[in-house]
């Protein structure tokens, strides 16, 4: 549901047609009520906005369905080439692939969802079957190893909002969906610098991650190598793959 507020500054209108924008992160297409329930909106706002999108470009509307239009990515590819952080990664993702002839990835912490961990960069190696990330795709924070590092430089609010019950999915045998010792697992992530998860997202993966930080020190974003099990093991992504990703993590903290 869309949260109102008294702010005279905050525009509505603007905000309710987002949140419409952002239903279709979970449907190829919508109609004006699927719209209206996964917003949150009534069915005539919802109609509303989704008319005013259409006239702009942005959805199009056949049989009562509508699907996004290739003039969003204009605005996609407005962050990726002004944001200093991505822009800085794309070097960084490449060289790390390059040595280590594994996909790598740079993702943030969703300010709007605080259990997401939102992917802005990548560099993927070819594999006959490639683990289907891109850029604008989100994973649960809790069992990834670039959410727990993500999570470790949160505030208290915004780490109580990713570890909500509701959110906690046992997604494999080996997920841990406790909370006490998913705070002790991203405290050890803060003191450590990196986060290892292995199987827990999804069976027959392993992941490492290393913090981002910005000059004062802050995590602003993580790096990190996603393995099939059975190409590497938990010691060669530490002895191998994490040296690769604090390099680059150092480089793109002096670079914003």
């Amino acid at each position: 549901m869309l949260e109102t507020t008294d702010d005279p500054r905050f525009m509505l209108s603007l905000a309710r047609g987002l949140a419409v924008l952002r239903a279709f992160e979970s449907r190829p297409s919508l109609t004006v009520s699927e719209a209206a329930a996964i917003s949150g909106l009534s069915r005539s706002s919802a109609g509303r906005c989704l008319y005013t999108l259409e006239r702009l470009g942005y959805v199009a509307g056949d049989d009562g369905a509508f699907r996004l239009q290739p003039g969003l990515l204009r605005l996609a590819r407005a962050y990726s080439v002004s944001d200093p952080l991505a822009v800085a990664a794309e070097r960084a993702l490449d060289q790390i692939r390059d040595h280590l002839d594994e996909s790598s990835s740079l993702a943030v912490l969703d300010p709007q969802d605080p259990s997401q961990a939102i992917y802005v960069a990548r560099a993927a190696a070819s594999r006959i079957i490639p683990i289907p990330l891109q850029i604008g795709s989100s994973l649960p924070c809790y069992c990834t190893s670039i959410g727990r590092v993500l999570l470790s430089g949160a505030s208290e609010a915004d780490l109580a909002a990713a570890l909500a019950p509701e959110i906690l999915l046992r997604r494999t045998a080996a997920t841990c969906i406790d909370p006490e010792r998913l705070r002790a697992e991203i405290g050890r992530a803060d003191g450590q610098g990196y986060a290892l998860v292995d199987g827990e997202l999804e069976a027959g993966l392993r992941s490492i991650a290393a913090p981002v930080r910005d000059r004062r020190g802050r995590v602003v974003g993580a790096l990190n190598v996603a393995v099939a099990s059975a190409r590497h093991s938990a010691d060669w992504l530490v002895e191998k793959a994490l040296p690769e990703l604090q390099a680059g993590a150092a480089h793109l903290s002096r670079s914003i």
